[in-house]
């Protein structure tokens, strides 16, 4: 099952041209991971695993593809589905749909799991394993 989270594009998200500037839509990739965390628990929203939680899930790899043109004025929402789940790390897939249904953008961020104490590889937390897996596009097959 994907998490979906929807917000309209603001103004100063907008370029020259009229349309979301391609940076931004990382910005909306993370809104959306932002929420989708908090919708797995409150262990695991951000702004409390940041302080009280003993591990890290910095983003390592992003990547994003421009589908059509997104602007100030329309609906979008994000999708986000988990791709992949490893031992200490994890791969989100994105996609930004307009309200006509129109694919806008989509992405891939890849997160790896550490230890706050020594910033290293440590497996995932069970409570966070088990929020990926019941988003997660293999599970949806099954």
């Amino acid at each position: 099952m994907s998490f979906r989270w929807s917000t309209p594009p603001r103004f100063q998200d907008v370029d020259a041209a009229g349309i979301v500037f391609y940076a931004r839509l990382f910005a909306y990739f993370h809104d959306a991971y932002v929420a989708f965390l908090e919708s797995m628990g409150p262990e695991l929203a951000l702004h409390r695993a940041v302080d009280s939680a003993d591990f890290l899930i910095p983003l390592v790899h992003a990547e994003a593809d421009f589908k059509a043109p997104l602007r100030f004025g329309d609906e979008a929402t994000t999708t986000v589905s988990v791709e992949r789940i490893g031992r200490s790390s994890y791969t989100l897939a994105y996609q930004i749909h307009r309200g006509d249904g129109q694919l806008a953008a989509s992405g891939q961020t890849v997160h790896a799991c550490a230890s706050k104490a020594e910033f290293r590889a440590r497996p995932l937390p069970e409570a966070l394993r088990a929020g990926l897996m019941q988003h997660h596009v293999a599970s949806e097959s099954q």
